[in-house]
């Protein structure tokens, strides 16, 4: 699961002015904002898992195309690495899926809290 945090500067309604703010996104998703001067949260609530699975399976239906390209620009690399690849990719997905799971289980009891 790919958590990114950023902070920059926005205008909060509560702080009635710019102040410095925590911005979370979650596979690129948007995810929350946090003022950092009143603490004031807000919780974009995107549907995570659709939105991740969505994504997720957008990749798996570009593959060919992105197989292809990189058959055609470099096929001793693509040769090379194959076997690699296909005995790895198994494991991969079940790391990428655990992670996610792992993620919305955490924040779903959060959010009960």
């Amino acid at each position: 699961m790919n958590e990114s945090r950023f902070d920059t500067e926005l205008y909060c309604i509560d702080c009635l002015g710019q102040s410095q703010h925590t911005v979370i996104y979650v596979n690129n998703v948007l995810y929350k904002v946090t003022c950092n001067g009143c603490g004031k949260e807000n919780i974009i609530n995107p549907d995570l898992p659709a939105e991740i699975y969505s994504r997720y399976f957008d990749r798996i239906l570009s593959k060919p195309q992105r197989i292809t390209k990189e058959f055609r620009e470099d096929l001793s690399h693509f040769l090379s690495s194959l076997p690699f690849r296909i005995l790895s990719k198994p494991y991969r997905t079940y790391n990428e899926f655990k992670g996610i799971f792992r993620y919305v289980n955490q924040h779903s009891r959060n959010k009960g809290k």
